[in-house]
């Protein structure tokens, strides 16, 4: 794969590549998409063939998959000694996946079809809004009580959210059905 991605997209770090900088943007958000693409289908597989249900698997599986490259570069900016560009880096990740990883393809579709996008009333979506929301308040004051320091035993507590995240998740659906 280096070697396709070698072949579309320009080093911009070599002299001769220097002017091209908005193809690689663009030839590195395109690789990004069939990327995605390529994971969405395989979870999508894998679940039905598990007999696991694709809300589930978007919850856990892909958002462990499209969030491991913002993880390690917050990581690295962290261990740099600066932390506010690494929790800058997640929640405008974030923001960014929520306004426009959803708001454009939705409306591209809504556009294209000349009607609204409507989602499944019958995947139980909205808890786990709620719960996004109440995560983001515990994050918050996490940080706040830890006198706006990040340290191991706040990444410790993190890290233990998403996993009762993840817990919750999985028996929340297989409950409610």
């Amino acid at each position: 794969i280096e070697i396709v991605f070698a072949w579309t997209v320009p080093d911009c770090s070599t002299e001769e590549n220097k002017g091209k900088f908005m193809i690689t943007f663009a030839m590195s958000i395109a690789w990004i998409g069939v990327l995605s693409f390529v994971m969405v289908d395989f979870c999508s597989r894998a679940g039905c063939v598990l007999g696991v249900p694709p809300l589930l698997m978007g919850l856990i599986f892909i958002a462990a998959g499209t969030s491991v490259p913002d993880a390690l570069s917050s990581v690295a900016v962290g261990k740099s000694g600066m932390g506010d560009m690494a929790v800058a880096n997640v929640l405008g990740s974030n923001v960014f996946n929520i306004f426009l990883g959803l708001g454009l393809p939705w409306c591209i579709k809504a556009l294209a079809d000349g009607k609204p996008f409507m989602l499944d009333p019958t995947e139980p979506i909205l808890p786990s809004i709620m719960l996004l929301l109440i995560y983001c308040a515990i994050f918050i004051f996490l940080i706040h009580v830890n006198g706006w320091a990040l340290n191991t035993c706040l990444g410790y507590q993190f890290f233990g959210l998403h996993l009762a995240f993840v817990v919750w998740s999985a028996v929340s659906f297989y409950v409610s059905i």
